[in-house]
């Protein structure tokens, strides 16, 4: 079973073939989810200053609940969220997207040689990071509560959310361990 192992100053990451294509998945489902690329061609930007500044002139609150999640109102004022929004939402996009590019570029490693392995020298931050992103973007999908865990026990087997309930609560685990190698 997939364990993260501190290594010296770093840590490395046990993963079996489908973990880590399971891994792979789901970063590319939230990267697409997040707009993997330079998302700042869909706004009109005339404002100078946020030319200068590489800034969209104005982004729209995201209707899809993950993305609400992710990258949520810092205020109920419909006018001081959207003003915060955009001074800070492309940053925080951008940091989100590049911990899971890494982390996908990192599994795609092993995939491509064909089974699984170890990899090291991981940066603790970033897969903490990004194994939080996407439990959280999972648990939105699930719509994950407290009882949560006592549907999943008695869920039958052939039940086809029973396997994606079971990657969100691996997740956690995976979370898990890496915060205990830290401590």
């Amino acid at each position: 079973m997939s364990s993260f192992e501190k290594v010296g100053d770093s840590f490395s990451l046990d993963l079996t073939l489908d973990e880590a294509q399971i891994l792979i998945n789901l970063t590319e489902q939230l990267l697409e989810l997040l707009g993997e690329g330079d998302f700042f061609h869909h706004y009109d930007n005339s404002d100078p200053l946020a030319q200068l500044l590489s800034m969209p002139a104005e982004i729209v609150t995201p209707e899809d609940p993950v993305l609400l999640r992710l990258l949520p109102n810092a205020y109920s004022d419909p006018e001081a969220a959207s003003d915060f929004r955009r001074y800070t939402e492309p940053q925080l996009r951008g940091s989100k997207q590049r911990n899971l590019r890494l982390m996908r570029e990192e599994l795609t490693i092993l995939v491509d040689e064909g089974h699984g392995g170890v990899i090291e020298n991981i940066d603790s931050g970033i897969w903490l990071k990004g194994l939080n992103d996407l439990r959280i973007a999972l648990s939105v999908r699930l719509d994950i509560n407290e009882e949560s865990f006592d549907k999943f026990e008695l869920m039958p087997d052939d039940e086809p959310a029973k396997s994606v309930h079971a990657v969100y609560f691996w997740l956690g685990w995976l979370q898990e361990n890496l915060l205990e190698s830290l401590a």
